[in-house]
């Protein structure tokens, strides 16, 4: 038998193949060991659990004063006080956005903001326990703010737990969303609120809980306290769809077109004053927020603005005005309001210096912003057309209607005239012996309305020497161009006569307000909107024909 041998390598090769493979396999799973085994193990992660709760703060009457908040601690580590800060973040429509840290401790309602643990008999937050932040005040929280609390392990660098604050439905009230002033209502602009031209006043309102109490949302002008008037007290905003209000149901309440809004409204005094804004909800749970109101100089006046003259205009023009017709002339053996009076526009010698000779009454009125004081230097000047002289009359004080004004029925207008720091005008007791109904010697002002102006003073002159009475000038055939001079002080901007003498609101919270206020004492006063001035006004008024 024959054998036959063949030389037959093919087993081989897949021998080595397979340990080649093998040997890849091993060294890529090496690689891949050392690359992961070289990755760091991350630190392991805090976990925390709360339950937040807000709930609204109301006062009895049911306006939002503030917030409390309240955390529970329900699971996760517990937090130590140094590390532990909690961060309280919250907005307010597109103010920007406030944030107060707070450190973590025993409940402590001392603060100015209260807050801190509840529970425990220490300051670490362990399960269970509960954190309080109460923030009430003008400044402090509402529900309808956007916030949100962070807690951080200031230690680790980690933040323990983030949410944000909501109040439970039905506990929220109302929220102003928007609220402006329009000047023109027939257009869709915004337009500025011009003095004496009118003004409307807009409020969008929308409430969380679907409640909002559409007959309860208010607006009050502030500049309408003290007026007496029904105007001062708070007045109702529609959204009906009636005009001023556009659409109805659309949340934008309404008001205007009424005798609080209307032309001659606003004055230009009524810049910077404050408009009161309220809304309720069915559950009695009440918003309030305000806006200033920002008056403008009238862009139209003199002939065509129906002969007004711009309000802005009166501080140029002179506060104290006095119109042709408001000046006659009385003689001093009749008392000081005789119905026997002329004009002095053409007058003879012997009606002028007969009977006592010639009281001359003035009547004006203060157009301006500020009270004018009247002094002893206040005086009417007649020049001589003819020559350089010229007559004065200086101001007296009206007495008594009772006797005759030479007898006592007018007297000296109280001062010195050595003393110009004593300043003194004529009010009830001064003059002394003088009647108690006399006028009081001021120049009041009309904060709604100053076109019509403030009520009218009388002035009356005829003294040769200032803080006297004495003999009366006597007159010549002469034509005299007659000027008045108004000397005094002035008070503080947008304060009353009565205002300063202790009636009426103190928007300025000034001080010495009462009935023996005298505007000299306030020359510095400390608060500037409550500063006093000095105040001097040469009016030329008519010319008087003496034959």
């Amino acid at each position: 038998m024959r054998t036959i041998l063949r030389e037959d390598e093919s087993g081989v090769s897949e021998v080595i193949g397979t340990i080649l493979i093998l040997a890849m396999t091993v060294v890529l799973f090496s690689v891949i060991i050392v690359w992961v085994s070289a990755i760091p193990t991350p630190a392991a992660q805090a976990r925390t659990d709360i339950q937040s709760v807000m709930n609204p703060i109301y006062n009895p009457l049911g306006v939002e004063i503030g917030v409390n908040i309240t955390l529970t601690h329900q699971g996760g580590e517990a937090m130590q006080p140094v590390p532990t800060i909690i961060y309280v973040t919250s907005q307010r429509g597109t103010n920007p956005p406030k944030t107060d840290i707070v450190i973590l401790h025993k409940f402590n309602g001392f603060l100015a903001t209260p807050s801190g643990l509840l529970d425990g008999t220490d300051s670490v937050w362990d399960i269970g326990e509960r954190w309080a932040y109460k923030s009430t005040g003008a400044t402090g929280l509402r529900s309808s703010d956007q916030i949100t609390i962070i807690i951080v392990d200031n230690l680790k660098s980690i933040i323990l737990w983030t949410g944000p604050m909501n109040a439970p439905a039905g506990t929220r009230p109302p929220v102003f969303v928007d609220k402006w002033t329009d000047g023109i209502l027939a257009t869709e602009e915004i337009d500025p609120v011009q003095a004496t031209q009118g003004f409307y006043i807009f409020a969008k309102v929308t409430d969380p809980d679907n409640d909002l109490n559409v007959n309860s949302v208010y607006v009050t002008i502030t500049a309408w306290y003290g007026s007496g008037t029904s105007c001062a007290a708070p007045q109702p905003m529609n959204d009906n769809g009636v005009s001023p209000d556009r659409i109805a149901g659309d949340k934008i309440f309404s008001f205007g077109a009424n005798a609080c809004t209307k032309p001659p409204f606003p004055a230009l005094s009524w810049a910077g004053s404050i408009i009161l804004l309220n809304a309720t909800d069915l559950k009695g749970h009440q918003t309030t927020t305000r806006l200033v109101l920002d008056v403008a100089a009238p862009l139209t006046g003199g002939g065509g603005n129906g002969g007004t003259i711009p309000s802005q205009l009166w501080q140029y023009i002179g506060y104290v005005q006095i119109r042709t017709g408001e000046v006659w002339v009385s003689n001093l053996t009749a008392p000081y309001n005789s119905p026997s009076t002329y004009q002095p526009y053409r007058v003879t010698r012997a009606q002028l210096n007969g009977n006592g000779g010639a009281l001359f009454h003035y009547k004006m009125v203060n157009h301006g912003n500020t009270t004018i004081f009247i002094d002893g230097w206040s005086e009417a000047f007649f020049q001589n057309t003819q020559s350089a002289s010229g007559a004065v009359a200086f101001i007296v004080a009206p007495c008594s209607t009772a006797i005759a004004a030479n007898a006592g029925g007018v007297a000296p207008y109280p001062g010195t005239a050595l003393n110009i720091n004593d300043f003194q005008y004529a009010h009830t007791g001064l003059p002394a012996g003088c009647s108690v109904t006399s006028p009081i010697a001021v120049f009041d002002i009309n904060t709604f309305n100053q076109d019509t102006g403030g009520t009218p003073y009388v002035m009356l002159t005829y003294a040769k020497t200032p803080f006297s009475t004495g003999s009366a000038n006597v007159w010549g055939s002469a034509t005299f161009f007659m000027s008045i001079l108004v000397s005094g002080m002035a008070g503080p901007a947008n304060y009353t006569y009565p205002q300063l003498t202790g009636t009426g609101p103190n928007p300025n919270s000034c001080g010495g307000l009462g009935p023996a206020y005298n505007p000299l004492n306030h020359l510095n006063d400390p608060i500037v909107a409550c500063r006093t001035s000095w105040y001097a006004q040469v009016i030329p008024f008519i010319g008087m024909v003496v034959y």
